[in-house]
């Protein structure tokens, strides 16, 4: 078994990873095959200001890595970074300086194309067995999609549209965590779009402020990517940071019909959809809301659970366990990396588009 260090506890470390892991720690022990080991700990200079998570006994909150290793041993943890990305490299340096060799890191990896090949180069002379955030990736949503993509039955997939919208106002001002929109949401959209298509070369990017009363925050409103990929499939990714409404959806279109996938908004609810629509009436389908024997769904309307962070982390420990770790998921996280690097130059030389554009 492993135990957990969170290090950052904003609103992905406490929100997402420690509430998450508490989860798995209890529905793995009550299953006869524990994973992780409690207490986890969370480590953030104003962990004494934070809300406790989960029961007593299952979190112990540190201010500072010194205190850290007086809980956990680096041979037998699991470190989650949750800080921003621009803090990741000193940060990782550091860890491997004390023995721990296991890393889950949010998303981006990297905010610069320099840092990440030093993250690169660091993951080679220390051993780190580093793997990036992407429950998107390992999501039952987005393996049905991959088997509609590799299946055929709707012929070659043409474009990819993701729209990712929230409102997001007192998050951006409450923290400077996030450059610009580009950090936010569309890290997991671009490696989704990677991973259905093949690697890609950015066409253009755009972000624009976000505007709230009398204040604006620079390239915080929302962001555009385009992306051509090899494959000749066309991907376009849109965040808008200002929405009044929640949206999480991927429209995949195909030569011979449309799949819309929809992600489940927050932690309030784990239910995924998916509505597939054939533009000849699927005759050759199996029938509407079943899947093929090959997992490939049917036609129409598909409603089911999908605790897509639950599943990644319980993925990535055994993979932690087995040796496998972040081996397969590294590559994918670099080449998201390298698009969104070059996003952002695109956009430092661009000029913004107005406040509120989508």
């Amino acid at each position: 078994m492993l135990q957990p260090l969170v290090i950052g506890l904003g609103r992905s470390g406490s929100g997402l990873h420690l509430k998450t892991l508490v989860r798995l720690a209890r529905r793995t022990a009550a299953t006869g095959d524990p994973l992780v080991v409690l207490p986890a700990v969370g480590c953030d200079p104003c962990a004494e200001a934070l809300r406790p998570v989960g029961l007593p006994g299952e979190v112990t909150a540190v201010t500072t890595l010194e205190q850290a290793l007086q809980h956990v041993d680096p041979a037998t943890a699991v470190v989650h970074v949750c800080t921003p990305p621009r803090l990741r490299y000193d940060l990782l340096a550091e860890l491997a300086g004390h023995g721990f060799r296991r890393v889950i890191v949010e998303k981006p990896l990297a905010a610069s194309a320099d840092e990440l090949d030093a993250l690169i180069r660091l993951r080679q002379e220390t051993g780190l067995d580093l793997a990036t955030v992407a429950h998107w990736i390992t999501s039952r949503l987005a393996g049905r999609l991959r088997r509609l993509v590799s299946g055929g039955r709707l012929g070659s997939l043409r474009r990819i549209t993701v729209d990712q919208h929230k409102p997001r106002f007192l998050r951006s001002l409450a923290t400077d965590g996030h450059p610009s929109a580009l950090d936010v949401e569309i890290p997991h959209s671009l490696a989704l779009a990677l991973d259905l298509a093949g690697p890609a070369e950015l066409r253009s990017a755009h972000c624009w402020d976000l505007r709230c009363e009398d204040r604006g925050l620079p390239r915080l409103g929302g962001a555009h990517v385009e992306l051509e990929h090899r494959s000749g499939v066309v991907t376009l990714l849109r965040s808008d940071l200002g929405a009044p409404v929640r949206q999480r959806s991927v429209v995949c279109e195909f030569e011979g019909g449309t799949a819309t996938a929809h992600f489940p908004l927050s932690e309030d609810d784990d239910h995924a959809q998916l509505v597939i629509a054939p533009f000849d009436g699927g005759t050759a389908a199996p029938p509407a809301g079943v899947l093929d024997a090959d997992g490939v769904p049917g036609n129409g309307h598909h409603v089911f659970r999908d605790d897509a962070l639950t599943d990644f982390l319980d993925g990535a420990y055994r993979g932690f366990v087995s040796g496998a770790g972040g081996i397969g998921n590294f590559p994918l996280a670099c080449a998201t990396a390298r698009l969104l690097c070059a996003a952002r130059e695109h956009c430092a030389v661009t000029s913004p588009a107005r406040a509120g554009s989508r």
